[in-house]
């Protein structure tokens, strides 16, 4: 009777372990989405200091507050509809921060049961996080530092739905290795973290409108495009790089080269579907990657027809996260079929 008791203990803990970290993907993927809002709402710099705002708390609101913070602040004056965008976002990546810390925490408490490796890393992501966020804001978004940031946050989005898949009993390995093995899934991560960082690149240099029209940009099939200054990833310090600082066909060739990435994306993307319709079990998770795609193609055509709606360029970010989402819980499935 002991016996039984102890298991089911271990089992209940381990449950609430994953519901926490279930609540973690879902708080991060909030955090994705809602900085990218900030990044598309042109809110990187709404607020100059890092962690408070006008060396305030919160943001300042209240009109004695605005006139004392642009006295303080004479190079940057207050933008209150920004100011709140930036804030909340750190508030929330805050809060994130937290409940890895609580993963931590418990998994150590734990160890005898529970490893801690993963939680580890993950704490140490999140500090190089905030990190990243602050020299972001410091470095007045420096595109290399607010790419990074981007990729910083997707990271800590996959290795807590690895950490929430590892936890979670109803989730399996997939038991039949015919039709997908574990390099295609691996090959397919790596060309959306590939395509996102080529995302995070083309918003950072402001290179999203830089075609007008689809398929063709500015009309052309192959437009004129600087390749040379395109990808220069440390440009030195104390450049503003808000609005951005290439010129047109620097842009261009950024703009084009994710357009390119996309296609070449999407074409095994497709491809490894076709795979995994043929298998029930994975049956689902290769309708919701087409179903993810499809909408990634109507979203991104919707950018550069209706130049750029924030809430469509916005979900833009959302969905390709959906897609690294889909592929981590896939190749957590695949993992022992190769």
């Amino acid at each position: 009777m002991a016996f039984r008791i102890i298991i089911h203990s271990k089992n209940r803990n381990m449950k609430n372990y994953s519901k926490l970290a279930w609540f973690g993907v879902a708080l991060a993927l909030f955090v994705v989405v809602l900085g990218a809002f900030v990044r598309l709402s042109d809110a990187g710099l709404g607020c100059p200091d890092w962690p408070g705002c006008y060396g305030q708390a919160a943001w300042p609101s209240e009109s004695s507050e605005i006139a004392q913070a642009n006295m303080a602040f004479p190079e940057r004056t207050v933008e209150p509809h920004k100011a709140w965008k930036e804030m909340v976002h750190r508030y929330f990546a805050g809060t994130l921060g937290l409940i890895v810390l609580g993963l931590f925490i418990w998994a150590f408490i734990r160890r005898k049961d529970m490893a801690i490796t993963l939680p580890l890393v993950l704490g140490f992501v999140i500090v190089f996080q905030a990190a990243l966020g602050m020299w972001t804001v410091t470095l007045q978004l420096k595109p290399v530092i607010v790419m990074a940031h981007l990729m910083g946050g997707m990271l800590t989005l996959s290795l807590l739905c690895w950490l929430a898949l590892s936890t979670s009993n109803k989730i399996k390995p997939y038991r039949y290795g015919g039709h997908v093995k574990q390099w295609m899934v691996t090959f397919a991560l790596l060309l959306i973290v590939i395509q996102i960082m080529l995302g995070g690149w083309t918003s950072s240099n402001y290179a999203a409108l830089s075609c007008v029209g689809f398929p063709l940009c500015n009309g052309q099939v192959w437009p004129d495009m600087n390749f040379s200054e395109a990808f220069i990833l440390w440009r030195g310090l104390g450049v503003n790089y808000e609005f951005g600082v290439l010129d047109a066909p620097s842009r261009v060739a950024i703009q084009m080269t994710h357009r390119i990435g996309f296609v070449i994306l999407s074409l095994y993307l497709i491809w490894l579907s076709t795979r995994l319709m043929k298998n029930r079990e994975l049956m689902p998770l290769g309708l919701t990657v087409l179903i993810l795609l499809s909408i990634q193609v109507a979203l991104g055509i919707s950018n550069v027809v209706f130049n750029l709606p924030l809430v469509v360029a916005t979900a833009h970010n959302g969905v390709a996260a959906l897609l690294l989402l889909s592929m981590v819980t896939l190749l957590y499935k695949t993992r022992k079929s190769s």
